[in-house]
């Protein structure tokens, strides 16, 4: 993941704060207590953690995180990647839908490979 052109590192950050801001907005609407709200909740914590493992590793940002964080985010971070490629399968070739879902495949497989990485620092 060390090979990542300048252009793609900036890429993956905005996709980690494009699906942060989609889940913001998309939470501010949803009940308090329901079952997709948690999971939602969930998938954009593992996102912040994601886009704040990138900018640890790629800045040189302090990360304070637990262990259990970490595992955690991996995981959720693991499952939305399996999701990703039936969307690519379904996308228009060159359209703009399969260019964002490409950067959201790269920059979630950065940072599960960061946050790997962070467990295996931290055993």
């Amino acid at each position: 993941m060390d090979n990542l052109t300048a252009e793609e590192k900036q890429q993956s950050v905005e996709a980690f704060k494009s699906i942060i801001r989609k889940s913001e907005k998309a939470l501010s609407h949803m009940k308090t207590d329901a079952p997709q709200t948690r999971l939602l909740a969930k998938r954009m914590k593992a996102a912040q953690l994601g886009l704040d493992t990138l900018l640890a590793h790629w800045e040189g940002r302090k990360l304070d995180v637990s262990k259990m964080d970490l595992i955690e985010a991996k995981e959720e971070l693991e499952g939305l990647l399996l999701t990703l490629p039936s969307f690519l399968e379904r996308s228009k070739e060159g359209s703009g839908q399969r260019t964002y879902i490409t950067r959201r495949i790269m920059a979630m497989k950065a940072a599960v490979f960061y946050v790997d990485h962070l467990i295996e620092k931290l055993e």
